[in-house]
């Protein structure tokens, strides 16, 4: 999808520039097409001009005077013309820009075929800067069919100026969703708009160092100490607190004002692009400022900072500060400097600050770029928004020029990557998409047969999750040479999809794995077996099950589709890095993992770790760090929140899972070791049925029994999850997932680790 977005992109000033990369970098980390319009209004373009005459209405006089601007830039200020041409080719070149428009009308003919349009960030709305009102800013331009979003848009005043009232309360209107930079303004337009207004986080703060990194450049200062100090106007404060800590540091100062301002002076810079900024403020030693953006650098790249307050506009400054508790790094004179030993910073607290604030701007966008609305045609190519994506591949299987991967995000959860080059544009794989795209069912669905079962084999009982229905299925397959279909780890630990006959493979698909599965190309191979005439059982998410049967296109006699009662799936990057932390602390590889050991009981059960030189380590999962993240919700896919597979759902010819709560709905079972929940949702399951009933014990239960304490709706999204996995680079993960054990007992101990050997 493409978007457009319009703020003040050709302004020579690094705070508008560095948030316009931002809004555009965070839209395209989305997956989508992102444009700054290149809008350059007189009353913008004409503050960054390289010389200004006085205007006339004289054709001579005008003409006269240029001149004489001209030769003066080229022969005693040439520094300008070096950072113009710097700021421009930033403009033209580092950002993704449409064509020049330098009115309305402009935009207008232009005709661009945005399918959503965001107005913001900066202070767009603020008639003083633009020349009084300009509608351009509440996107008066573009189709009609596109989602207009203004996004932290910003005033830059305690209030509107009213004689444009009637125009703020009717431009508004234009916008399907509307946010802004500081809070004080939801008081002044909720009253003019019909509908909400909510508050985001500048552009800025929606990207992560790594984002910044990918757009810095080297400046030439990168070698030398100093306190950078940054100017917006001629802020004398700014060079007292410069000037004070350069003497108290012993370190020169370097700045963006004219020369000779400092006792202990570097230089002036004007030749570094935005993109040198960043190099600036990273290798500095103190920032100075009263730039806002500036600030946020250095939050960003954790370098020390004292803060003036703007003259005009303190209030987002403030806003920022108290939002990462450094409240005291916003002082107005040097002469009420606090003791330094106060301002110190623990620059964990201020990511982790930064990160939930975030939430809230994520979700607004979130919101807006699908138009806040569940649409059938809705998914991942066209929202880009993750949480319609489910992993499974079917786009890349059924790709005809092959031009998907499906590669890992920071997360570590796969989503689809398209070649532009190998792409016909088929749309195939929106068509195709699982997300509100449901498999067609049987017009009249047998009604569900519900048992709870227990494997009368008690050695197989042991070692199953549940009741050991899923070993009675596949058993049976095997007997009559069939393959069987489940998950596996692979010699890496990686929960992998996989197909087999060989009976040693197939106990590996037995018991539970609480992490998201590499699909690769699992589907080709089921197909490839059914077309021998051979019989399948396949055993998975039940996502995967409605990929695997939209890319067969038919129902197959010879296949028999399990789907279990998947209570989401966690991050495969987690995983690996709790695997990885072990075998550190142990000092051995992992070699395998039992998620739901019953060495205790079936509903006491343990997490058992397998290591290479027969070391055996167990936990309670109540206990443990992995397991309490997962049965906390902290470290699923984000498809897993709005799970559309939930309930009662008849895609496969069998359900299985855990029968939680059977001892209240059904006292006569024996549940020490395990019950398994049997739901079988077809004709053809209830045939296959007949051929393994005889290896269970079985009672008849019914939806409502079997459901009543299991997992019948999507799972919570809460900000602990976003906090969680914002956080997973950053330490040992054992560590981490110890942090976030709400366990009241979490500490591990030697009473509550089982130690043992193969």
């Amino acid at each position: 999808m493409k978007a457009g977005i319009i703020t003040f992109g050709s302004a020579h000033n690094y705070g508008a520039l560095l948030q316009a990369y931002a809004s555009q970098k965070y839209l395209q980390n989305l997956g989508y097409d992102a444009y700054i319009i290149n809008y350059r209004p007189e009353a913008i373009d004409k503050v960054y001009r390289l010389y200004k005459i006085k205007p006339t209405k004289s054709f001579v006089r005008r003409t006269v005077r240029t001149l004489k601007a001209h030769i003066k830039t080229k022969t005693k200020d040439k520094w300008k013309i070096t950072k113009y041409n710097n700021f421009e080719e930033y403009i033209n070149h580092t950002l993704n820009v449409t064509n020049k428009c330098l009115t309305l009308k402009d935009l207008k003919k232009s005709n661009f075929k945005f399918d959503v349009l965001i107005a913001g960030s900066d202070q767009i709305w603020n008639t003083e800067l633009t020349g009084g009102f300009d509608s351009s800013y509440f996107l008066n331009f573009g189709k009609n069919s596109a989602v207009r979003i203004a996004y932290a848009a910003s005033l830059g005043a305690d209030d509107i100026d009213r004689s444009y009232e009637a125009l703020y309360r009717n431009y508004l209107k234009k916008f399907d969703y509307v946010s802004v930079r500081e809070k004080s303004m939801v008081d002044i337009f909720q009253p003019l708009a019909d509908k909400e207004i909510e508050v985001t986080v500048d552009p800025t703060l929606l990207l992560d160092k790594s984002d910044f990194d990918s757009l810095k450049m080297k400046s030439r200062y990168e070698n030398q100490k100093y306190i950078y100090a940054h100017f917006i106007g001629a802020e004398p404060k700014v060079t007292e607190f410069a000037d004070w800590f350069s003497i108290n540091m012993g370190v020169p100062v370097l700045h963006n004002r004219n020369q000779g301002r400092f006792e202990n002076e570097l230089d002036f810079h004007y030749l570094e692009r935005p993109e040198q900024l960043i190099s600036m403020v990273e290798n500095a030693e103190m920032i100075i400022s009263n730039s806002f953006h500036l600030t946020v650098l250095a939050l960003i790249y954790h370098i020390p900072f004292i803060t003036v307050p703007h003259k005009t506009r303190p209030e987002r400054m403030r806003n920022l500060l108290q939002m990462v508790g450094l409240e005291n790094r916003l002082i107005e004179d040097v002469r009420i400097m606090p003791d330094p030993s106060t301002l110190k910073i623990d620059w964990d607290d201020v990511d982790r600050r930064i990160k939930l604030e975030r939430i809230g701007s994520v979700e607004f966008l979130n919101k807006a770029l699908n138009n806040g609305k569940v649409l059938s045609k809705s998914n991942y190519f066209l929202s880009g928004d993750k949480f319609e994506c489910c992993g499974c591949g079917l786009c890349k299987s059924i790709c005809p020029k092959d031009a998907i991967t499906m590669k890992a995000d920071d997360e570590g959860f796969v989503y689809p990557v398209i070649d532009n080059d190998k792409c016909i544009n088929c749309k195939l794989c929106e068509r195709e998409c699982i997300y509100h795209n449901p498999i067609k069912t049987e017009k009249k669905p047998m009604k569900s047969k519900v048992y709870a079962a227990v494997n009368k084999d008690k050695g197989i009982l042991s070692q199953s999750s549940s009741g050991g229905a899923f070993s009675a299925m596949y058993k049976y397959v095997l007997s009559n040479g069939g393959y069987i279909v489940g998950v596996r780890y692979d010699k890496n630990m990686r929960a992998v999809y996989d197909i087999s006959n060989n009976a040693k493979v197939c106990e590996e698909f037995r018991g539970a794995k609480y992490v998201a599965a590499y699909v690769g190309d699992i589907k080709e191979r089921v197909k490839e077996k059914l077309d021998t005439g051979a019989l399948v059982l396949f055993v998975g998410n039940p996502c995967q099950v409605s990929a695997l049967k939209k890319y067969l296109k038919k129902d197959y006699d010879n296949l028999i589709i399990t789907e279990f009662i998947c209570h989401g799936t966690p991050s495969p990057k987690v995983f690996k890095g709790y695997i990885k932390s072990l075998e550190k602390k142990y000092k051995s590889k992992v070699v395998d993992v039992k998620f739901r050991d019953k060495r205790i009981s079936w509903d006491n059960s343990c997490i058992t770790v397998y290591f290479e030189d027969g070391t055996v380590k167990s936990e309670p999962i109540v206990h443990n760090n992995y397991t309490r993240a997962f049965r906390s919700k902290y470290d699923d896919r984000p498809s897993c929140y709005n799970c559309e597979f939930t309930g009662n759902t008849k895609q496969s010819d069998f359900t299985i899972g855990d029968f939680w709560g059977v001892k209240k709905t059904h006292p006569e079972v024996n549940a020490e070791n395990g019950v398994s929940i049997i739901k079988i949702n077809t004709k053809k399951g209830l045939d296959f049925f007949d051929n393994i009933s005889d290896s269970l014990d079985l009672y008849e239960s019914s939806y409502k029994e079997a459901y009543r304490f299991n997992h019948k709706s999507p799972i919570e999204l809460t900000q602990m999850r976003f906090e969680f996995m914002n956080q997973i680079d950053d330490m040992d993960m054992d560590k981490l997932l110890l942090k976030y054990n709400t366990h009241k007992n979490k500490e591990t101990s030697d009473k509550k680790v089982i130690d043992g050997t193969i």
